[in-house]
């Protein structure tokens, strides 16, 4: 019983019914003495009377001995008290359970925990993470507005992400220690092979070469964001549906095959697959391995990254008097799995709609076109201006050379000196896909021509830098070989 009630308040104690004796004639009656014994009637208690000799009204009372007209003492309260809470909990027993309220319903989560044969989480790595709820798929297609907004809050999502886990602050090596990072944290052969995808870091003319990308929280951040873009593209976008069971998949595949041989429009392939997947999901937000499929590739993303954060773990230990704070493994983990499942959610999104929706993540080295959002301008234009003063000091020198000393030659007999090469904006770091809409336009009377509508809601966010093409280098050092030679 959850609460005493209150105990109960009597006016006054009740009047004693005075005790009356009871006549019983025995005589049997004439009738009964004429005609044999007789059943008697049955009789009727005599009628209580009061002191005065008023009437009473009759009271029936039970046979058993617990009588309630007198004082109450502790135990009538105790055994009433102990009655009503039998009755109490034999009503809620019969009651409906009630739902509780839905801010009172335990958040689903899901458990990552290490192991010793685990090769990417630590036997004391242990991650409680809640799920997020995503909001279900309209039954209408979005418009290119809202995948507009969906891209850039993914995006910021991202770069906010990063910045806080691995970009927070600049590495300043002391004269003695840092000579080698790259051999310092040293990195996987998937982390070299996807930092070649995204970053040109082989002509930069920068002394410091690939180990500015550590050293400058910047180049970092956008260094480790084009890293993950590029996991995106090819391990969230590219699937036909994130998370599906292996029967949906050979379904969709087959799908696919069968559109391939006996469909030659690509819009009426991305409408057919458009329903598909929306059967296959069923009313359903999200697919039936969908945090399976998050958590995986998690762990991949945060064993990926792991050697740059204990990288710069090790240089905030070094210099308390820095104050240089890191998020914790667990708060990294949980940040990076938000962030798997919000773009992955995304990616479902994207496969409903029945328009293609294409992403395209320029390569390192590309020229820099009207499709590229630059994000280090000032940059840009300060390392642009310098190499065009070292190429005008250095023509200067060749012509002074040539007067003074040896005359003129030909430009065939002298080596081609790199800074006198021709320079073009070329791509140095690819940091987020662009993304585009295409959907068919359907010219109206006999002269309407019809054709393609291209709708770029994303352009690609690149860092450039004022270099010589990858073509006419006379080196390029890769990362690997840069962490030989340092």
């Amino acid at each position: 019983m959850s609460r005493r009630p209150p105990p109960l308040v009597l006016s006054g104690p009740r009047p004693k019914t005075p005790p009356i004796k009871e006549e019983i004639n025995l005589t049997p009656l004439a009738s009964e003495t004429a005609n044999g014994p007789k059943t008697p009637p049955v009789s009727s208690p005599p009628q209580e009377v009061s002191p005065k000799g008023t009437e009473l009204p009759t009271e029936t009372v039970n046979e058993l001995d617990d009588r309630f007209d007198k004082n109450w003492g502790p135990e009538d309260y105790d055994m009433l008290f102990k009655k009503l809470g039998d009755i109490e909990r034999l009503v809620k027993v019969n009651q409906p359970q009630k739902k509780e309220p839905i801010a009172y319903v335990p958040i689903p989560t899901i458990h990552v925990k290490g192991s010793n044969w685990d090769t990417v989480l630590a036997p004391d790595e242990d991650f409680v993470i809640p799920l997020l709820k995503f909001p279900r798929h309209e039954d209408s297609p979005q418009s290119d507005k809202v995948f507009e907004f969906l891209f850039s809050e993914h995006y910021t999502i991202v770069d906010s992400v990063v910045v806080d886990n691995f970009g927070s602050f600049d590495i300043k090596p002391d004269e003695l220690e840092w000579k080698h990072p790259w051999n310092e944290i040293n990195v996987s052969p998937l982390f070299i092979g996807l930092l070649d995808l995204v970053e040109d870091a082989a002509n930069t003319d920068d002394p410091k070469g690939w180990d500015s990308l550590l050293y400058d929280s910047t180049k970092r951040s956008m260094m480790i964001v084009g890293m993950i873009a590029r996991i995106f593209q090819d391990k969230v976008f590219s699937p036909l549906l994130f998370g599906c069971t292996e029967n949906q998949a050979t379904m969709l595949d087959s799908l696919e095959k069968d559109m391939a041989e006996n469909c030659s429009d690509g819009f009426a392939r991305t409408k057919t697959r458009s329903r598909a997947i929306r059967e296959v999901l069923d009313g359903d937000t999200l697919t039936s391995h969908f945090f399976d499929e998050v958590e995986a590739l998690t762990v991949n993303i945060y064993g990926l990254f792991k050697p740059v954060t204990a990288y710069l773990e090790k240089y905030a230990l070094k210099h308390p008097d820095l104050k240089l704070t890191l998020p914790t493994h667990a708060e990294q983990f949980k940040s990076l799995f938000d962030m798997v499942s919000g773009v992955a959610w995304l990616s479902i999104s994207l496969r409903l709609h029945p328009d293609p929706i294409i992403l395209r993540l320029p390569a390192p080295g590309d020229r820099f076109d009207k499709e590229f959002d630059c994000v280090n301008y000032e940059e840009y234009c300060q390392h642009k201006a310098m190499i065009l003063k070292l190429k005008d000091d250095k023509l200067k020198e060749e012509i002074e050379r040539e007067l003074n000393e040896q005359g003129p030659t030909n430009a065939g007999d002298s080596p081609e000196i790199e800074i006198l090469k021709g320079r073009e904006p070329l791509v140095k770091t690819a940091i987020w896909p662009s993304i585009k809409i295409y959907s068919p336009v359907i010219g109206k009377g006999p002269d309407g021509q019809s054709g393609i509508a291209e709708n770029t809601i994303q352009k690609c966010d690149v860092a450039a830098h004022w270099a010589v093409p990858p073509n006419y280098r006379a080196t390029s050092v890769s990362l690997r070989e840069w962490a030989k030679l340092t």
